[in-house]
């Protein structure tokens, strides 16, 4: 017989084994799977099962207890003890040995070397967490969940706004705008509608985007509002001649504090679109 005819029989039966571990877990657990366990391969399929049955297990009769408790007490110096030349050192070795241990840090920003210490040894250590050890699974933490930086924030969801509209995503980019307050190019109050307006008649000008790059050069927060100005470089093919067009400019948006967190969009200015820009075909 051909090997793959006992390929597909065990391909088969490992189908029927995972159909009956899910009805395991949704019985014992209350799991629920959608259509992406069904599309793994049947061995890898397995394999994720088990891992879930491993976690709900240890779920079900988890304890909580702190980061220090979860990775043995060690103890640290306070980092006013620690040499200032020493800092970085101390800090890249803690955060291995909480990597070892399943924690894992990460700071999206720049951050002082005797604030990182201070946050790992201190106020980290005290966080909750659920008991659980499983292979391949890490707790994870970002420093800036603890301590927003509110100019990474407002980079990033202006930028988000940017991918959304040239990536055509009308309906995510509106989710980046504010729904009360929101100004056209020339300061003129609208309503999201007439933004959505706006960016459609946008979008109906080129047949495509061919590249874009975005690059923010300058940010400033006062309170709750935000200006992010962004180099903004672009191709279009147009939509009636399919010719290429390309924009290199500074798009400028105004942001406000979300009530959800992070920033929204309520003016954008954007180059090549309602803000003109530098033609450099």
């Amino acid at each position: 017989m051909d090997d793959r005819f006992f390929d597909d029989e065990q391909a088969r039966i490992q189908r029927a084994l995972n159909e009956a571990k899910k009805r395991e877990l949704a019985q014992k657990y209350g799991a629920q799977f959608g259509d992406m366990a069904s599309n793994l391969p049947p061995g890898l399929e397995s394999r994720w099962l088990n891992y879930i049955e491993e976690f709900e297990s240890q779920f079900e009769n988890a304890k909580r207890v702190t980061v220090l408790e979860f990775v043995g007490n060690p103890i640290f110096k306070p980092v006013s003890e620690v040499p200032p030349h020493h800092l970085s050192s101390e800090v890249d070795n803690i955060l291995e040995f909480l990597s070892l241990n399943c924690i894992v840090v990460d700071f999206l920003c720049d951050v002082a070397d005797a604030e990182a210490y201070r946050f790992i040894t201190t106020e980290l250590m005290d966080e909750k967490i659920d008991d659980i050890r499983i292979e391949g699974m890490n707790h994870h933490f970002i420093y800036e969940e603890f301590h927003p930086n509110d100019e990474y924030d407002a980079k990033m969801f202006a930028e988000g706004f940017l991918f959304d509209l040239f990536h055509r995503e009308t309906d995510f980019a509106l989710k980046n705008v504010a729904q009360d307050e929101l100004y056209d190019a020339n300061g003129t109050p609208i309503t999201v509608g007439q933004m959505k307006s706006e960016i459609a008649s946008f979008l109906n000008s080129y047949a495509a985007f061919v590249s874009w790059k975005f690059e923010p050069v300058e940010c400033t927060v006062e309170g709750d509002n935000a200006t992010v100005k962004i180099q903004t470089d672009w191709i279009g093919l147009s939509a009636g001649t399919m010719e290429s067009v390309t924009i290199s400019g500074i798009s400028v948006l105004r942001m406000k504090r979300s009530p959800y967190g992070g920033f929204d969009v309520i003016q954008a200015n954007v180059a090549g679109w309602n803000h003109g820009g530098e033609n450099i075909s």
